[in-house]
């Protein structure tokens, strides 16, 4: 507290701008020293719990079951209030003869009139209170998006998730691109599966690197048309990304084994899709594509297993994607710099000229001077 000056500094909400910076300057170093090239890279996502309790959880189902109430409550009104008017209107104006034999008078009219003002006023009251519940369930819903079916209160970027644990709780998808288990981008997201998330995992690792991968490694969750489509177009002008993908389609594996049966049947053809399961299929099963995916476990996953139990990071502490976020970034950047110290003490051992190599063991004082 003396040293601070009785100030309380956050770090992580302090660099929210400008961390970024921070973490490009790590993987700067890693390529300077030679740990990483950005050639193929492994991409995969996890789950990880955020901040927020599962008992305050928005669904779309309930959403849509309370705002189905609430204009049947509304039309409800509205029809009562037309038959208040109507009843007034006889009162005023009714010409109609009294044969009920029942004496009115003034007062009682008045009465009447009175009744049915404060009947008008009572409803539009709840007429109000009706329709701003309504356009607070609009607000959620615009919250949770279209792509989602859930959403958390006390975080409303979380999204309920099935866990690695096999539960279901609110969370948040992280995505890791790593090169020989080196972090090279790291993305937040509110999506359950992986499928849309390549595209923007490759513009972060690029934004990040400055440079464009050679091949990307990824799992079936990543295997959809769109992906393929993107890392090589089927129709190659100005935006070919000319990036090798080893990514499996969806039901790879079930394919193979129908394949193998003589089972296999193409239903509802898609002539792009299946050229480009085609293509992937012939890729993966030769000498290198076997090699790409043994590689992926040995790259990505390791990298997964060192955050989650040897750091210990398996719960967000801060709320909102952007928090978050940050968090990872943190938790990224320290990995980052722990492979740095190992790939530094082994290579300060060699004695091939690498003097950029020593002189930084010199500094970080795994060499004596």
């Amino acid at each position: 507290m003396w040293l601070a000056g009785r100030q309380n500094p956050d770090f992580r909400k302090d660099k929210l701008a400008n961390f970024k910076s921070l973490f490009e300057q790590v993987l700067a170093t890693s390529m300077d020293i030679g740990l990483i090239r950005v050639g193929t890279i492994s991409l995969d996502g996890s789950k990880i719990l955020a901040s927020a309790s599962k008992n305050k959880m928005q669904y779309r189902k309930q959403l849509l079951k309370r705002r189905i109430n609430l204009k049947e409550k509304i039309d409800h009104i509205l029809k009562e209030a037309d038959d208040l008017d109507a009843q007034e209107d006889r009162i005023y104006g009714s010409e109609t003869i009294n044969r009920t034999g029942i004496v009115i008078t003034k007062e009682k009219v008045a009465a009447a009139i009175k009744k049915i003002s404060r009947r008008k006023q009572t409803i539009k009251k709840e007429k109000t209170i009706l329709k701003a519940k309504l356009s607070a369930i609009k607000t959620k819903e615009q919250t949770m998006r279209k792509d989602r079916n859930s959403y958390a209160s006390t975080d409303p970027d979380a999204t309920l998730m099935m866990m690695k644990e096999n539960y279901i709780a609110p969370g948040y998808n992280i995505q890791l691109a790593t090169e020989h288990q080196v972090i090279l981008g790291y993305g937040v997201y509110s999506d359950r599966n992986d499928q849309k998330l390549l595209k923007p995992m490759m513009e972060e690792v690029e934004a990040r690197t400055k440079r464009k991968p050679e091949s990307v490694l990824a799992d079936a969750g990543y295997g959809r048309k769109m992906n393929y489509r993107y890392l090589k177009p089927a129709c190659p002008v100005g935006r070919n990304r000319k990036i090798a993908a080893y990514i499996p389609n969806q039901n790879y594996e079930q394919d193979a084994i129908l394949r193998n049966q003589g089972l296999y049947q193409i239903k509802n053809p898609d002539v792009e899709l299946e050229k480009y399961k085609a293509r992937m299929r012939i890729r993966l099963q030769s000498e290198q594509g076997q090699a790409m995916l043994k590689r992926r476990h040995q790259d990505v996953e390791p990298t997964f297993g060192d955050i989650k139990r040897n750091m210990e990071f398996r719960r967000f502490n801060l709320r909102g994607k952007l928090k978050c976020e940050l968090e990872l970034g943190l938790v990224s950047m320290a990995h980052n710099l722990k492979k740095m110290k190992s790939w530094v003490k082994k290579a300060i051992q060699w004695d091939d000229g690498k003097t950029n190599i020593q002189e930084l063991g010199h500094i970080l004082g795994y060499l004596p001077v």
